[in-house]
């Protein structure tokens, strides 16, 4: 679907100044990468890539909201791994093509080699579909990788999404962690927005325990708000009633 010139050009004035905050600079030759930025569109249910393709983009979500799948258990399931949404850089890390990685991998330089053996052909391990109407700014990563080869803030760039990324994946080992109930509370505490866009089958998938487990844990959770919140409305009306009594 096509977007017009005044939805483009708000999308790539928020990118260059998210961009910027992530180099912690001015990023020279703008006009160079903004040429090469295509504004892409996908609706609910579309696919925006699968695993498996050869796809070195870079996509910058404006709005709206995605699941990116992996396939598990020997290809029997698609698991949902993580929501991309509003201010999510998103990419299939082994199809991005960085040489270095490639070499590694092929070399067996590093101790888990075999895992990342996606990088040496470059694909993705992703399938990503779009659960709302959502806007992506697309960039071949290749532009992004010449302009750091130019440019120290470029390559700042890079290493800043890089580390954000390994941070985040890092937070996510000690969540998977957890229990399904506990993994449920975290995401109603720090993600309350995303609970309410994604439907229960999708969060389930997530979560990876069953609709009906989904249903008695939000059950449960929804209980106790509700007893706590009974509690907080008798403790009120109490102290209200307080200095009428003395009186």
């Amino acid at each position: 679907m096509t977007v017009d010139d005044a939805v483009a050009g708000h999308a790539l004035r928020s990118l260059r100044l998210l961009l910027e905050a992530y180099a912690a600079a001015e990023l020279p030759q703008w006009d160079l990468f903004a040429a090469n930025v295509k504004m892409v569109r996908v609706e609910p249910g579309n696919i925006l890539f699968s695993a498996g393709e050869i796809h070195p983009y870079v996509y910058f979500v404006q709005h709206g909201l995605l699941k990116a799948q992996m396939s598990v258990e020997g290809g029997r399931r698609q698991a949902t791994v993580f929501f991309p949404q509003e201010g999510s850089v998103l990419a299939s890390m082994t199809a991005l093509g960085m040489e270095g990685v490639r070499r590694a991998a092929i070399r067996g330089l590093h101790p888990r080699s075999a895992t990342i053996q996606a990088a040496v052909e470059a694909e993705t391990i992703h399938t990503v579909k779009a659960l709302e109407s959502s806007l992506l700014a697309r960039v071949s990563f290749r532009v992004i990788d010449h302009l750091a080869t130019q440019h120290l803030s470029w390559s700042r760039l890079i290493a800043a999404i890089s580390v954000m990324h390994a941070t985040t994946l890092q937070a996510d080992v000690a969540w998977l962690r957890s229990t399904p109930e506990q993994r449920y509370r975290t995401l109603l505490t720090e993600h309350p927005g995303l609970v309410n866009r994604v439907t229960q089958r999708d969060l389930a998938n997530f979560l990876n325990i069953t609709d009906v487990a989904l249903s008695r844990i939000a059950k449960r959770v929804r209980n106790e708000v509700s007893a706590d919140e009974t509690t907080d409305l008798e403790t009120a009306d109490s102290t209200e009633l307080g200095p009428a009594a003395v009186g």
